[in-house]
């Protein structure tokens, strides 16, 4: 986009050429946007329909515009030198064609899709979460909205970008195995957006960056049921935890179709907190699942979805936690799974802490290791 308005305000003035080329370009511009509007639509109503061969599409039309473009410059401007979208099209083309190459041996596997989203879990004993924050949050236009986060000082939760996003207030819950219930609740917190800190490099949308911090209005006590989880340590990437067993929770669905059910029909189980054991994923292996530059391969985490255990719907922001030498730390927060369900052995997408440790202790002031 840059380079196309930075070529729109470059050309020369003479002869109304200026007038042409912005009427030109404009016009290509707007076709180029419609076409992506068309496919991340795609990508949102019908993921199944986002193929590798939609893919191509997209890129041979960027192509075809593109050369029509510098033909029509070339002729008109013939005087000038060249620019280089040709040099940017090949970088693109490059790209696309390494992504491909390296997804070639989980092609069988391969199911794009994507969407915010503890199903198949178990039910969570008192006190095996007590930095485990339920978080009830009013958006500006009157809903509501449940997510999950972590108490990572006695004066910070750990969440999610995108749970804070049109928020308006919002109410944190600590100690309780219970979702949202004053009464069983050890502490209650009231926040309003100033107590937001949201990561300046999230984009207001998608799973990059996705991470905030909430400052609560007084020091949380600590108890046996409320406790701070311990960060993550910088040697537990990717590399280290490859393989390793590592639990989710949060008081989402239970399953597919279930959050419907629990909304219209709740239980008493379906308003308790739930965890699941999974394994941490071969990160290439989820970066091929999803379509091109929707997975990180250093600021994700992935669990193994198979068997359809995983996070689900209002468990985002909620934590992943991995076991060293009978402690608990927090290596992931809930960011987003499969769009067509959480049962069906998609992966879950998690925000890696090792690649934020010195924002949050620039916020927070923690000394971490």
């Amino acid at each position: 986009m840059h380079e196309c308005i930075s070529l729109l305000w470059s050309l020369d003035g003479a002869n109304g050429k200026r007038g042409q080329a912005f009427i030109f370009y404009y016009s290509l511009l707007l076709q180029l946007l419609l076409l992506l509007m068309l496919l991340l639509l795609a990508a949102a109503t019908s993921p199944k329909a986002m193929s590798k061969s939609s893919l191509k599409l997209y890129w041979l039309l960027l192509c075809l515009f593109t050369s029509q473009a510098q033909a029509w410059h070339d002729e008109t401007y013939a005087d000038e030198p060249a620019a280089d979208e040709e040099q940017l099209l090949v970088q693109f083309q490059l790209g696309y064609e390494q992504w491909e190459r390296q997804c070639e041996p989980y092609e069988k596997q391969a199911e794009p899709a994507v969407s915010t989203r503890i199903a198949r879990g178990q039910l969570a004993e008192p006190g095996m979460f007590p930095f485990q924050a339920g978080l009830l949050l009013q958006l500006r236009n009157g809903s509501y909205r449940q997510c999950g986060g972590s108490l990572i000082s006695l004066s910070f939760v750990l969440t999610a970008a995108h749970c804070l996003k049109d928020v308006a207030s919002g109410v944190v819950y600590l100690g309780s195995n219970n979702y949202a219930v004053a009464a069983t609740a050890a502490e209650r917190f009231e926040v309003q957006t100033q107590q937001f800190i949201i990561y300046p490099g999230y984009l207001g949308f998608g799973g990059y960056n996705d991470l905030a911090l909430i400052q609560l209005p007084k020091q949380a006590q600590r108890t046996a049921k409320v406790q701070p989880i311990r960060l993550a340590q910088r040697f537990m990437r990717q590399s280290y935890l490859q393989g390793q067993l590592v639990s989710s929770a949060g008081w989402g669905a239970l399953g597919d179709g279930k959050a419907e059910r629990q909304s219209l029909e709740p239980t008493a189980e379906d308003n308790l907190l739930h965890y699941v054991d999974v394994q941490v994923m071969e990160q290439q292996r989820c970066i091929c699942y999803f379509l091109p530059g929707l997975v990180s391969a250093h600021r994700h985490i992935c669990t193994d979805g198979r068997g359809g255990r995983g996070a689900c719907d209002g468990d985002s922001g909620g934590p992943l936690v991995y076991q060293w030498r009978n402690v608990s730390y927090l290596i992931g927060l809930t960011t987003f799974g499969t769009a067509e369900g959480c049962e069906l052995n998609g992966p879950t997408v998690y925000t890696r802490l090792t690649a934020y440790l010195e924002w949050i202790s620039a916020e927070m002031g923690l000394h971490v290791h």
